[in-house]
Parts: structure tokens; C-alpha cells; sequence
């Protein structure tokens, strides 16, 4: 592929790079201040309704979407859309139940549920939640570093190593503040990207867009519903709901984007309007994948998987300085997943897994970037044996299903019906019946994904409420 790359295209990616790292450093945290934790990870209380609600959908579309949805509707159709359609009840829920719960109550959201519970419960609940969003960003660590490495023409390896290296050091100017900025601008350069292909999808076809699009309608490529089956949409609208509430409810990486905005209500109203730009973005690359599908119709398509078709067609047939801009959407979508992810780990590490509270700010920012060394080694890690695996768009989404289910039910059971205090038995309760119900879902029920986080949850809540009345004094 070298051959094809020329100086634009390296600029394009120089300049993008260049611009992040100065947005980081004018947007960093004073290290100096009186308010130096609340900076580094609330922002100092002080985003604003734009910032969350950007922030929000640039950590949440990774590269997965960039070229896993693409890769959904190439081999399927577009009825992933109905999970996108489901959050919307599920972020109105967050927004009206679970935020008020946490809100200005801690740096965590597992430290707000530690005031009703011991410390061994927090630690442990914050290990659980590490350990998920390892395996879970990991996944979408190596879905962003298709395209790098089929643009640099370097081993997957290498490609998963130079993101995470940009990443950790731009994401060491420190601060939430300086992660949800640049997360603004990687979120406009990833769209940017996804618009432009369905540009120059049809203009290397020598086919209009809507030619492209008909074709993959009348082949029901563009279907998201079903009108002779309807239940299929439902399991997608349901799957959706309490799926987005464990992810963007009770997950520090989400909830960090909300508890930092100025408040309460900017943090609601930014919830809640995130899910319809969320569906906006999931119809934009879905739309990709149709368009490819048809041009692959009339053109033999390469003997590769399917997440790998939109990395290809984009190296071979994008012109130059526009196939420099997609791999900056791919590197901004990656990136932007993952300093929102290491400055959430950040957090826990600090004030739930190691309580370095009580520390100097000098000593503080010492471990921050021992912390965020350690978080993007283990990242690199897992992206490296998710290499191996093929279907990453559902592979990062059922990581996540298997124990979303049971941190949400430890969320609702100690703040929302107040029922149980969080004790570590509690957690290890919670997340053993949590997976089992998961289990049953899966292999033996045999029914969709969807209903895994609905069962773990269901059976964890259940598992919590029966140790309650079985031993009350240490539930």
C-alpha cells in the first residue's frame, strides 16, 4: 500500500496529531490548584452542556463504529439501529432516576455507593469494573488499528503500540477537561469521515448514492424492521434500554462526562439528547456498509473479513489527503475511546483500588502517570489477543453484556431501592449470579445477546434481595 501514500496524506495526520496535543495542553489542569482531583477528574465541576454531550458520543463511537457498523450492515442489515433506538428510554431513565442518585456525591460513582457500605465493597466493585472495561476497550483498541495498519502497511501489532504511545502521552497533559475537549474535536473529524464516504463510495462505483442504496434496499440491506416478524425489533429496543443504562449509567467512564458538567440539568439534558445524535451517527455508517455491499455486487470483493472491507476500500481507492483524513477518523475515534477510558480508570485507581486520597498534588500526579502507564500496557495487552478474534463489533458489545447486568444491579439495589449496603460478599454475589443468569441466556435458553444484561441483572438483584432476608445484619 505505500506506494499509494503521499505527502498529503501524512500532513493530514501530522496536523490532526498537532492539533490534539495543543487542545490538550491549553485545556489542562492547573497542577497547582487548590482543586487539583476535582480537575483532574471531574473537570473542576465546570463542563458545559456542549462538552458532555460531545464527549458522550466520541467515547461511545469508537473505531468499532467506524468500521465494525460499516461491517454490520456489509454482512447484515441495519437493524443494529435498534439498540441506538432502546437508549432512548434507557438515557431518559439515567437521566431522571440515576443522575440525581450520584450527582455531585463523589469523584466515583462507586465512592457514592461506598458511603452506604465499607470500603472492601468499593474496591471491589471498582476491580470488577476495571477488569470489564480492560477486555471491552481492548476490543475496540484493535478495531482502530485495522486501518492504521493497513495504511502504514505495518503488522497489527505495531498499529495497536503507535496508538496507544500517542494516546498515553497527549493524554498526560492530564484532566478530564483536556480529554472532553479534544474528544470534541475527534468527534467532528471521525463524522466528517463517515460523511465523506458515502461521497466517494459512489464516485468510485460510477454509480449516483441513491443507485448504490436502491440496490441494497431491494435486497433488504437497509431494513431495520421487520413488519411480517416484529420481534426481533423489540428484542433490539429492549436489548437497548438496560444495555445503555449499564454502560452509560453506572460505567465511570460515561458517568464521569455527566457528573463533571456545571449541572445537574445540563448533565441531564446532555444524556438524553446524546441517544438521538447517537442513532444519527449509527444510520451514517451503517449507510457505508450498504454502499459497499452494493459496489461489491458488480466488482469481486477481496478475500478478507468483513471489519476489514472499509479499512481496504479506503487504502485502495480514497484519493490522497482524503484517505490521510479517514485514518485520522479512525485514530480520533480510537483515541478519543481511549483517554476517556484510562482517565476513568485513573479515577478508580486513585480514589477506589489504591486510595491515594489524602496525598499532595505532587505526589498525586506522580501516580497518575504511574496509573496511566500501567492502564495503557494492559490495554495493549488485551487489544493484542483480541487480534485474533473476527466479528468485533458484537465481540466488544457481549464483552461488555456478560457483567454489565450485575453492576447495574448493585447500583440500584444500594442507591436507587436501597435495599443492600456495598459490602464486598455483596459484589462477588451480585457478579457470580449476575454471569450465571448470562450463562443461561446464552447456552442453555440459547435466546439473543440482548437479553443477557436483562438476566444478569434480574438474577443478581434477585441473589442480593434473598441474601438481605437471609442475613439482614450484613446485607
Amino acid at each position: 500500500m505505500n506506494k499509494n501514500i503521499l505527502f498529503l496524506d501524512y500532513l493530514v495526520i501530522v496536523i490532526y496529531l498537532i492539533g490534539i496535543f495543543f487542545l490538550a495542553f491549553k485545556s489542562s489542569r492547573k497542577k497547582n490548584s487548590d482543586n487539583f482531583v476535582q480537575e483532574q477528574y471531574l473537570a473542576g465541576k465546570s463542563l458545559t452542556v456542549p462538552e458532555s454531550l460531545t464527549s458522550i458520543i466520541a467515547t461511545e463511537v469508537s473505531a468499532l463504529t467506524f468500521l465494525g457498523i460499516p461491517a454490520y450492515a456489509y454482512g447484515k442489515d441495519f437493524s443494529f439501529v435498534q439498540i441506538y433506538m432502546g437508549a432512548i428510554i434507557g438515557r431518559a431513565l439515567i437521566a431522571k432516576i440515576m443522575l440525581p442518585a450520584v450527582y455531585d456525591k463523589g469523584i466515583t460513582i462507586y465512592s457514592v455507593m461506598a458511603k452506604f457500605g465499607v470500603p472492601s465493597g468499593q474496591k471491589v466493585i471498582a476491580l470488577f469494573y476495571a477488569l470489564n472495561k480492560f477486555l471491552a476497550v481492548g476490543v475496540r483498541l484493535f478495531s482502530g488499528s485495522i486501518l492504521v495498519a493497513e495504511f502504514f502497511n505495518v503488522n497489527i501489532y505495531l498499529a495497536v503500540g503507535i496508538i496507544c504511545i500517542i494516546t498515553f502521552f497527549y493524554t498526560l497533559v492530564g484532566g478530564l477537561k483536556a480529554v472532553v475537549r479534544t474528544d470534541m474535536i475527534q468527534m467532528g473529524i471521525f463524522i466528517l469521515g463517515g460523511i465523506i464516504a458515502h461521497f466517494l463510495i459512489p464516485q468510485v462505483a460510477g454509480l449516483s448514492w441513491g443507485e448504490l442504496m436502491s440496490t441494497a434496499s431491494a435486497s433488504g440491506k437497509t431494513a431495520f424492521i421487520n413488519f411480517s416478524n416484529l420481534w426481533p425489533f423489540f428484542i433490539g429496543i429492549l436489548g437497548g434500554i438496560l444495555f445503555d443504562m449499564s454502560t452509560h449509567g453506572v460505567d465511570q467512564d460515561f458517568a464521569q462526562r455527566l457528573t463533571g458538567n456545571k449541572t445537574l440539568k445540563g448533565a441531564q439534558f446532555s444524556i438524553f439528547v446524546s441517544s438521538f445524535i447517537s442513532i444519527a451517527v449509527g444510520f451514517l455508517f451503517l449507510g457505508i456498509g450498504a454502499l459497499l455491499w452494493s459496489y461489491y455486487q458488480v466488482q469481486s470483493p477481496p478475500e478478507l473479513p468483513a471489519d476489514k472491507i472499509f479499512a481496504y476500500f479506503i487504502t485502495e481507492y480514497f484519493p490522497t489527503g482524503i484517505k490521510g483524513l479517514m485514518v485520522a477518523g479512525v485514530l480520533a475515534a480510537t483515541m478519543s475511546t481511549l483517554d476517556s477510558s484510562i482517565n476513568a480508570l485513573s479515577a478508580c485507581f486513585y480514589n477506589d483500588i489504591f486510595h491515594h486520597r489524602n496525598k499532595s498534588p505532587e505526589i498525586i500526579n506522580k501516580m497518575y502517570r504511574i496509573d496511566t502507564l500501567l492502564i495503557t500496557v494492559i490495554f495493549m495487552l488485551v487489544a493484542y489477543i483480541a487480534s485474533k478474534s473476527d466479528g468485533l463489533l458484537l465481540l466488544g458489545l457481549k464483552i461488555t453484556s456478560w457483567t454489565a447486568g450485575s453492576l447495574l444491579s448493585i447500583f440500584f439495589g444500594v442507591l436507587i431501592f436501597k435495599m443492600i449496603r456495598l459490602t464486598a460478599l455483596n459484589v462477588f454475589i451480585a457478579y457470580f449470579t449476575g454471569v450465571i443468569g448470562v450463562y443461561l441466556n446464552t447456552f442453555i435458553l440459547k435466546w439473543n445477546w440482548n437479553f443477557n444484561v436483562y438476566f444478569g441483572f434480574g438474577l443478581a438483584l434477585m441473589a442480593l434481595y434473598l441474601h438481605k432476608k437471609l442475613r439482614p445484619q450484613n446485607a
